[in-house]
């Protein structure tokens, strides 16, 4: 049999495909009705939210605080939210921000941002640190050893970072920092972002609270003290001193 006959008969003896359905099925239909229904009904019962949460951190005036002195760190003038934050976020946003240095020089600094009514107050650093420069090389939560925690522990999100600095010669070295933060409510804390927000999304619902959150994000320089210093090293020492400044800073966000 030719080559031509063979293939006329196995197209022949197959069967014609089945025409496909144009259009979404009944149950694609049926998932998007429930999808819709849900959307409709959540927007409903968390689109006039009556009650505020008390916040998580202590407050003077209805703003957050930073003290000056905070066990052997001395702080410099505490600063509010910057120009462009006060832009960028909803105007009941407060915040309050200082550099602080330790007996032995040591300089970190501390930022508090609090959320009023909207939740769109809070966001993650790391919207906002590439922003301003800052290449995020790791991130992961470490637990801090801080007494005054539940348990003795408080877990923080750390974030190893770099920012290219031009020198005079007009070569380019990566300038080194830690940071963490984690989020404070009321009678919880989170280093998770997607954790606070599946508790707002659940306080809203079921008990018409919008949470006040705020977040507390603390940077600490790597500093290397020879050309042959380990940078993994360096920043294990920045994370140590994060620590100590936590032990003593902790106490003092607490409500009184």
């Amino acid at each position: 049999m030719s080559e031509t006959h063979t293939q006329s008969a196995v197209t022949t003896s197959e069967p014609a495909p089945a025409a496909r359905p144009r259009g979404p099925t009944v149950k694609q239909l049926a998932v998007v009705v429930v999808i819709l229904a849900a959307g409709i009904v959540v927007t409903a019962l968390t689109s006039d939210v009556k009650k505020v949460s008390e916040p998580g951190v202590r407050l003077v005036n209805d703003e957050p605080v930073l003290e000056e002195t905070i066990g052997r760190w001395t702080g410099g003038p505490q600063e509010g939210l910057s120009e462009q934050e006060r832009t960028i976020l909803p105007q009941d946003t407060r915040g309050a921000r200082r550099v602080y240095k330790d007996d032995a020089g040591r300089q970190l600094s501390c930022s508090i941002i609090l959320a009023g009514r909207d939740v769109t107050s809070i966001h993650r650093p790391e919207l906002c640190l590439p922003g301003q420069g800052w290449n995020i090389d790791s991130e992961f939560v470490t637990p801090l050893t801080v007494t005054t925690a539940p348990g003795g522990q408080l877990p923080v999100m750390r974030m190893n970072t770099t920012r290219p600095v031009r020198l005079q010669d007009g070569s380019t070295v990566p300038y080194r920092s830690v940071f963490a933060y984690w989020f404070i409510g009321k009678d919880r804390t989170t280093p998770h972002h997607w954790e606070r927000i599946l508790w707002t999304t659940r306080d809203r619902v079921l008990h018409n609270t919008n949470h006040r959150w705020a977040y507390i994000l603390i940077h600490s320089p790597v500093v290397l003290t020879s050309p042959q210093d380990d940078v993994r090293e360096a920043e294990t020492r920045a994370v140590k001193l994060i620590e100590e400044f936590v032990q003593d800073l902790h106490p003092t966000l607490m409500m009184k």
